[in-house]
């Protein structure tokens, strides 16, 4: 029995010493492969191996310092601290009940109800102005000895001046109440002269000769026929019962056959 026993110990040692011998044969070439790996990367891309060596010496930053603690509640030198003031939302009914109600807008004085004015005056009137005087009236001038008087009105408008209808020859001699032949001028006659002026005239709301001036025509005719125009009258000429201004134009002949000129 004993000796059985000193057999199965003496086989089962050897096992467990090669698994040791085989986990750290294995741990060997495991350190020899990456060892030989990282070298061959260092040899060939050498910055990895200065990122490395700046993230081994790179030390973290510091911690931030603590918060500093809290400094002691001040209190007010009676020594209560101060209370939170609570405005209420509604209403609130008061603790003390007042011996004497608040005059009501009937009892106060009429000092308090009446509508003054900054630097009125007692017994001013409303719509007045500051610095007034007693007994004024609104709208008056201040120094003054009664109401302002209203500006007079401004005068009335001329009418326009309407321009002078025109009218034919055969309708302005129509109306002719006073013709006045021009006389044949002297030289004009010595000199068998003949010869026809036109005048443009213009009459008036009464009939009168107003404006003559000469149009066309011999000059030897011209202040004749200006004069004999200038003496002419005429009825007024209407329009919707009202007198009018008009114009138009006589023509005077100078003939030696007639006996003298005609228009």
């Amino acid at each position: 029995m004993f000796e059985e026993s000193l057999v199965v110990s003496g086989k089962q040692r050897p096992r467990g010493r090669m698994r040791w011998i085989l986990l750290l044969t294995a741990l060997v070439y495991l350190v020899a492969i990456a060892g030989t790996i990282v070298a061959g990367i260092l040899l060939v891309r050498p910055e990895f191996g200065e990122a490395m060596l700046e993230v081994a010496l790179v030390t973290p930053p510091p911690p931030p310092p603590p918060p500093p603690p809290p400094g002691p509640a001040t209190t007010p030198r009676g020594g209560i601290p101060p209370k939170a003031i609570v405005i209420p939302a509604g209403f609130v009914a008061p603790t003390v009940i007042p011996e004497k109600l608040p005059p009501s807008a009937e009892e106060l004085p009429e000092v308090y109800i009446s509508q003054g004015v900054p630097g009125g005056v007692p017994g001013g009137v409303p719509g007045g102005v500051p610095g007034g005087v007693v007994g004024g009236v609104v709208g008056g001038v201040l120094g003054s000895v009664g109401p302002v008087a209203a500006p007079p009105p401004p005068p009335p408008k001329a009418p326009p001046k309407s321009e002078p209808i025109r009218v034919s020859t055969g309708v302005l001699k129509g109306n002719a109440i006073r013709r006045v032949m021009p006389t044949y001028p002297t030289v004009a006659l010595n000199a068998h002269l003949q010869g026809k002026v036109e005048v443009r005239i213009v009459v008036d709301e009464q009939g009168n000769v107003i404006s003559a001036e000469v149009i066309s025509g011999h000059p030897l005719f011209r202040e004749a026929a200006l004069r004999a125009a200038r003496q002419w009258k005429f009825r007024p000429t209407l329009v919707n019962g009202q007198p009018v201004k008009v114009k138009g134009t006589l023509t005077f002949v100078f003939r030696l056959d007639r006996g003298g000129p005609v228009s």
